[in-house]
């Protein structure tokens, strides 16, 4: 679609989007992650943090976090709301 409705693609330009991840589970990601060093404690992928930040531990995102990092066998350093 961006290659169709943006003024870039007028002059000849296109757009091609990388997804070095797409096949890889969140398992298999934050095995590669922690290979590389991230600091996931840096990180969370909630959709509705409260006012500290916390993840809600509930949405899909946190879920699907949490089962990645359960199955990757790797500690989930996120604070969450809830457990």
């Amino acid at each position: 679609m961006a290659n169709l409705a943006t003024k870039m693609t007028a002059t000849g330009q296109t757009f091609k989007i990388h997804t070095p991840l797409i096949q890889l589970t969140k398992a298999q990601i934050i095995r590669r992650g922690v290979e590389l060093g991230v600091d996931y404690s840096l990180t969370h992928s909630c959709y509705d943090p409260d006012e500290k930040r916390r993840a809600c531990g509930r949405c899909d995102s946190c879920i699907l976090r949490k089962r990645g990092f359960a199955e990757a066998g790797v500690p989930d350093p996120t604070v969450y709301q809830t457990s």
